[in-house]
């Protein structure tokens, strides 16, 4: 069982692709090259270059592959069908030609879920007509993907109208077997969930990995005190791997048991120009390294090859 281990211009900051704030992307891929990384998502639509040719050939010098790129739309709105499907053609295509084969799909963040991360008993539902609509949104989207040849995987992010295990639920129910789960733990932490649970759970259905940590105890305070989302991003709920409380040792062997093999993406959600992002990649990815999965072609409880 192999799983190899790649990056996210998220764990420097990059949320925006115009953000004056985000580090220039020539230097995030060296960093990511240097920590020692094989790979890297594409991060949001045109931070990255979004000419195929420019961006294979600066991935290629340093060694790094293209993991994955994401949509993170509001599915659930049918007057932005139109645009999102437009987005997702752009996307795509400069995953395909990059060399990609995964596009990661999440609902957007919407200012009522993010004041209700966390709570499943307070945050608003999507009633049926509009879940119907967001589900037929993303089976477009996915039909857009096929046609370039890559795979879907739909990941539940805290502060969406997909977070709680009853919607994660009822979403996999919906959705053909054919579109897969990305297992983020830091959002599985967020919202009650246990990560190694959801993997047993949904086993080969789990077809990509974003591996974060999260802080406990920092959520309860934040829960507490009846912060959103993004206050609690900001007051460092989410932490270099192995300071929080997600057993990685744990998750190995559960992903031993289902037989995973595919790319981890380490991510840790944190705000523009926050804190130390490549102190603490280095530290996630020699935590990894700890609790046995090496930094190139990981094999899980068998050593590097």
């Amino acid at each position: 069982m192999r799983v190899q281990i790649s990056a996210a211009p998220g764990t420097w900051g990059v949320e925006s692709p115009c953000d004056p704030a985000n580090p220039p992307w020539r230097r995030l891929l060296s960093e990511i090259a240097d920590i020692g990384f094989e790979g890297t998502e594409l991060g949001p639509l045109g931070y990255l270059p979004d000419t195929s040719d420019v961006l294979a050939r600066e991935l290629a010098s340093r060694s790094l592959s293209l993991v994955a790129g994401f949509l993170m739309e509001p599915f659930h709105e049918p007057a932005r069908r139109g645009a999102i499907v437009e987005v997702a053609e752009r996307t795509c295509r400069l995953l395909r030609d990059a060399g990609a084969r995964r596009l990661v799909l999440m609902e957007a963040l919407v200012p009522s879920r993010m004041s209700g991360a966390g709570r499943s008993d307070e945050a608003p539902r999507l009633d049926d007509a509009r879940w119907r609509r967001m589900v037929a949104a993303v089976e477009e989207v996915v039909h857009v993907a096929v046609g370039h040849g890559l795979q879907t995987t739909f990941h539940p992010h805290a502060g969406t109208y997909v977070e709680f295990v009853d919607e994660i639920e009822h979403l996999m129910a919906d959705l053909d077997d054919a579109i897969g789960l990305c297992l983020d733990t830091g959002h599985c932490v967020y919202a009650g969930i246990d990560p190694v649970e959801m993997l047993c759970t949904y086993g080969s259905r789990v077809r990509h990995l974003h591996v974060k940590d999260a802080d406990e105890d920092v959520l309860a305070r934040c829960l507490a005190d009846g912060m959103g989302f993004a206050d609690a991003v900001a007051a460092g709920v989410f932490c270099a791997l192995g300071r929080g409380d997600v057993d990685f040792g744990a998750f190995c062997e559960g992903l031993r048991a289902i037989g995973y093999e595919g790319w981890a993406t380490v991510e840790q959600d944190r705000l523009p120009n926050a804190g130390r992002p490549r102190v603490d990649a280095e530290a996630s990815l020699e935590h990894l390294r700890r609790v046995g999965i090496a930094s190139r072609s990981l094999v899980v409880g068998g050593g590097s090859s």
